[in-house]
Order: C-alpha cells, then structure tokens, then sequence
C-alpha cells in the first residue's frame, strides 16, 4: 500500500513524498525511523482501482506456492503465474509489475502495496510480509488460495440460494402489473355502464389500476432511483452505513446469518495470521479489518485497540460486546486459546462450523421463503380476481 506523507526532518525543513508499507502502523514506524515529524500520513487513492479479484488471489497463492516448492524463486514464480493470462490483462500486467518490483530488490509485501493496477487487502499484505520473514510463504500462499476458494464458494451458494425466490418475485410482480394495467381496464367499461354500486374490494381494485395505468414507468423508475441512493448511502455513507449494518444483525434468522458468516470469515483470516506467527492482538486487529459488516468492524477494533493496552481478550469482550451480540462459542474458544499455541485450530475450526451452520439457516429460511411467497402473491392475485368476480355476479343476479 502505497501511504502519502507530509512533515518535518530533522533539521526542521517541511517535506513531502510517499512510501510503500503494509500498513499505517509500519508507514508510521518507518518514517519515525527517518527521524520524519509526521504532519499527515494517508492511503494513495487512486480512481478507478478495483480490489484485488478473488479467483486472481486463489490462482496466484496456489500456482506460486507450488513454484516455490519447486525450487522456482518468487520473481520467475510470478512470471510464469502472468503467462497463464492474455497479453495486455490487467491481471498479467498486476502480475508482472509484482515481479519487477521484486526484481529492483523490493520485498514481496512492498511491491504488492507499491503496485497501482489493484488494491490489496491489508491483511494479505500482513501475512505474506511475516510469513516471507518466517521462510513460510509456500504454506500461506496455499492456505490463503484456500481461504479465498472458500469463500467465493459461500457467496455462490448463497447466489444460487436466493435465484428461485428472486425468480418467483419478479415474474409475480409482471404478472400483477399485467393485470392492474391490461385485463381489468377492459372490464371497468362493463362495470361503468351499468352504473351500479360496486363493491369495497372492486373499488380498491379499480383505483390500483388507474394508478398503475398512469403512474407504472414513474413508479419504476423512481423505485429504481431510490434503491440505488439506498445502496450507494449505505455503501458510502459511513455514519448511515453503521447504522444499517447495526439494524441488519437484528432482524431475526437473517441478522444471524450476518454474524456467523463475518466471524466465519474473521476466525479463518485470524488462525492465517497467527500460523503465520503475527501476535495476538495484532492479528486482532488485521482480522477486524476483512469484516464487512461496520458496526461488527468497529466492535472488534475496539477489541482489539484494549488488548494493545495489556487488556485480556475476555475483559475487553464483556466491556465492549452487549449480551448475544457475539455468540459465546466464539468468545469462549478465543479466550482459552489466547495464550495457547492451538488458538489458530480452534479458529479454523470455528470458521468451519460456521460456515456449516450458515449453510443450515439458508436452507430453513429458503424452506420459509417459498411458501410464504406463494401464499402472498396468491393472495394478491386472488383478491384481484375475486374483486372482479364479485360486481360481475352481482349484475348476472339482478339481470
């Protein structure tokens, strides 16, 4: 990661420049070393730079670690993982910068920060940084390809999950439209001659269809432009977006699933920083990082930052979590194994179980879904026919 710097040397004249680190704490610590009186310190942006794409992660950690088993040195490892890509792809192009770095005498970490094609996370960073000084970059790189194996494996499960009740609901709503908009105008003429009261349902119905008939395309779009400022607010909006993410772990069964996928993904990233031989509180707080959810980020930040202060994990736990927000296997599991050497076992295992019991919410909640589903767009359906129906009745009676 590339930081940008501001501030006064030794001799007391202003300067400025940049530098490559895995982090801000190393940014920080190296520039303190320069004897550098930092004034601002901050990430590179740069526009347009997409985050490292997972099947890229999962490819280059498996490839290079074999190579490296081999005997191949990390430079020529990446060289040959780039020939498995078109010329002129951003991934071969990532990938040769990568070596060319590597090859002026940069580290393997610092030329992953240095490079501005992708974004990397900073707890891959991290990791590979000690796991390269500890003469264990084979094993990580292949336990992280795992990692990222896995987890787009989750999200495709989840995808797949969700398409048929997705499905289910956009064809229920074009049906809905269809009949609010085209089959019941061609019956309001009979209702309208014969001049007749008509029921508290046919009229519902009738004021539906007049309103679709001349409100649907603005009633799209501006749903459409209203989801879309929802998820961007969400998305960029810090204060909104916390607070979102705060409601979402409340709602029922789904608030779960939130929860134990973040701690799935955050036992696993912790257990590879920890075999990779990170401190505890350090990989604390790299792990916080890859949470997604913002109100569990910062939760686990605060953690972390009390265990920096020669807090224990289970005193920072019961002064910063409310009761159930954390699940108690979890906080158990962590607090034994704090100063043991199995801890990075019980969190791989954790993330394991994790990951099977999510799997077990999807398929009671998708069990759920369906019938429910089907119930109300049945029902809606049935109220529009039978609204129809009734006057229709009524006139064939009086007749």
């Amino acid at each position: 990661m590339t930081f940008l710097y501001k501030g006064y040397d030794r001799e007391g004249r202003r300067v400025k420049g940049s530098l490559t680190a895995a982090n801000e704490e190393e940014a920080r610590e190296r520039l303190k070393q320069q004897k550098i009186l930092i004034e601002t310190l901050k990430p590179k942006t740069h526009l347009f730079v997409r985050p490292l794409p997972p099947p890229l992660v999962a490819a280059l950690g498996r490839n290079l670690s074999l190579y490296l088993k081999a005997g191949i040195s990390l430079n020529q490892g990446l060289r040959l993982v780039a020939e498995n890509y078109p010329k002129k792809s951003k991934p071969r192009a990532f990938l040769e910068e990568v070596a060319r770095a590597i090859e002026g005498g940069a580290g393997f970490a610092d030329a992953l920060a240095s490079q501005g094609i992708y974004t990397v996370p900073p707890y891959f960073l991290h990791t590979v940084k000690v796991a390269q000084k500890s003469g264990n970059l084979e094993g990580v790189l292949l336990e992280l390809s795992e990692y990222v194996q896995e987890q787009e494996r989750i999200k495709r499960d989840v995808v797949k999950a969700f398409i048929y009740p997705t499905f289910i609901l956009l064809i229920a709503v074009a049906m809905i439209n269809f009949m609010l908009t085209t089959i019941i105008p061609k019956i309001v003429d009979m209702f309208e001659s014969t001049k007749s009261e008509l029921p508290t349902s046919t009229k519902i119905t009738l004021a539906l269809s007049h309103f679709f008939q001349a409100y649907s395309w603005l009633m799209l779009v501006v749903t459409a432009a209203l989801a879309a400022a929802f998820a961007l607010s969400w998305k960029k909006n810090e204060r909104f977006g916390y607070l979102m993410d705060r409601l979402l772990l409340r709602i029922p069964l789904f608030g779960d699933m939130v929860v134990y996928m973040e701690l799935g993904r955050f036992s696993r990233v912790m257990a590879l920083l920890l075999q990779s031989g990170v401190p505890f509180a350090q990989a604390l707080k790299f792990a916080s990082q890859t949470i997604g959810n913002r109100y569990l980020r910062r939760l686990f930040g605060k953690i972390a930052e009390q265990i920096v202060e020669g807090k224990s994990f289970t005193q920072a736990v019961r002064e910063n979590v409310k009761e159930g927000e954390i699940p108690n296997d979890f906080v158990n599991a962590v607090a034994l194994g704090e100063k043991s050497s199995h801890l990075a076992f019980s969190l791989k295992s954790l993330a394991e179980l994790y990951g099977q019991q999510n799997r077990d919410r999807i398929e009671v909640m998708l069990a759920l879904l369906e019938p429910v589903l089907m119930l109300t767009i049945g029902g809606i359906i049935g109220f529009l026919v039978v609204s129809m129906l009734l006057p229709i009745f009524s006139i064939s009676i009086e007749g």
